[in-house]
């Protein structure tokens, strides 16, 4: 196709983003690339990689700057990147974003080429969440700023929902101030009119995924889930592991489907393997590892152990819990509360499994996770220990509420 074609697409797509009113405002503001690197934005199916993207390149076109937007997948994507960017730069072309990079074969080397010969191009690519880069195959180690998007936490949500401009937290501030901070934010909703616990309840069943707003009922946004899913399984993990043949993802998909309505799950792995008709211990670790990278599944594993040398999981959940409803129209509570914890601290934190507690943060904190009545008689005798509650509004004999978690990000 031709460039000039190519061109009125990209045209066509940015516009079109003027439509979403909401802006990830950091995310954003991240997107900027520094002269000669290029800014690599990984994430799961969606959390809105490509309207934002999109979105980042409207706000530059509307300041002056010449911008162009290409989805790596596309079918009408009929030469090398590095030659499309030659026919842009010799245009006075100023930002490149490219969609969908792992997709497309040896794009790391692709990029070192568009970095070298076009140096002035300012260059974001965007990707799976499983992308990571191979330093010895290509030299883009100290060329690459990588941003790992998540999907809406509940702050955007309500942000997004009621138009507000809630602030973000630490987890440090969360867990030395819950009493100031939680006050502050339940003040906001007193003045907006707003149940809080209801909108919580109401983000942990189908705010995670912006998007939601695709679909007219919860039934239809659960079935798209559960395709998204198998598109990672079928598409995305098997772009970037190339040894995940058609057997591997059959097999992938029974573990998943196994595991999905157990979680929290503490598997044996050698029963496991067995049971599924899995060729060895080895391979089902690192089918609980390629689902964990590409954010199916959350894995985490004992005090100084890395799933990058494919130790046994000490628990399993799914990523987050809109999963959690997609394959269960009624998941537990606990389950429901555990999931979320998890979520809003596995990207930012080190989350172990703890033997005493339910959480272990940084090798540092250690959090149990329960409702209003959850009290401290577990976790009493470990210094630096919480007790996160569910449907509690502020913070009340010493329990967090654990809707605050929701603000990390």
């Amino acid at each position: 196709m031709s460039y000039q074609r190519l061109m009125e697409i990209s045209t066509d797509l940015i516009e079109e983003a003027g439509n979403y009113t909401y802006v990830r405002a950091n995310l954003l503001a991240a997107l900027e690339p520094p002269n000669k690197n290029v800014v690599i934005l990984k994430g799961a199916r969606g959390i809105g990689k490509s309207t934002l993207i999109q979105q980042f390149l409207l706000k530059k076109r509307t300041l002056g700057s010449n911008v162009f937007y290409i989805s790596a997948d596309s079918t009408l994507l009929d030469v090398k990147l590095a030659e499309l960017a030659h026919e842009y730069y010799k245009r006075s072309g100023e930002y490149l974003a490219i969609d969908e990079i792992h997709k497309y074969t040896d794009w790391q080397a692709e990029i070192k080429t568009i970095l070298d010969s076009f140096p002035k191009l300012k260059l974001m690519v965007s990707g799976s969440s499983s992308l990571s880069l191979d330093y010895a195959s290509a030299d883009l180690s100290r060329r690459h700023i990588m941003l790992h998007a998540k999907g809406l936490s509940f702050r955007e949500y309500l942000n997004k929902k009621y138009d507000l401009d809630l602030e973000i937290y630490s987890l440090l501030e969360i867990l030395k101030s819950p009493e100031t901070i939680t006050s502050k934010i339940i003040k906001i909703f007193n003045q907006k009119k707003l149940d809080l616990m209801e909108l919580f309840h109401r983000y942990l069943k189908e705010g995670y995924f912006i998007s939601r707003d695709n679909y007219a009922t919860e039934s239809i946004y659960y079935d798209s889930l559960t395709n998204s899913i198998n598109s990672i399984i079928d598409s995305d993990l098997s772009s970037v592991h190339k040894e995940i043949d058609n057997v591997s993802k059959k097999n992938i998909k029974i573990l998943l489907k196994h595991i999905a309505n157990k979680c929290p799950f503490t598997p044996n792995i050698s029963e496991l393997s067995r049971h599924l008709g899995i060729i060895s211990d080895n391979v089902l670790k690192k089918y609980l590892y390629y689902l964990h990278e590409g954010e199916v599944l959350i894995n985490l594993y004992s005090t100084n152990k890395s799933h990058k040398d494919f130790q046994k999981p000490q628990k399993i959940l799914l990523n987050n819990t809109n999963y959690s409803y997609a394959f269960s129209q009624e998941p537990t509570i606990g389950t429901i509360r555990e999931t979320f914890v998890a979520n809003c601290l596995s990207l930012q934190e080190k989350l172990t499994a703890p033997t005493i507690g339910d959480f272990c943060v940084n090798d540092q904190w250690t959090l149990e996770i329960g409702g209003k009545s959850k009290d401290n008689r577990q976790i009493k005798s470990i210094p630096n220990s919480y007790v996160l509650s569910d449907n509690i509004l502020s913070f009340t004999n010493g329990n967090i509420p654990l809707w605050i978690l929701g603000f990390l990000w």
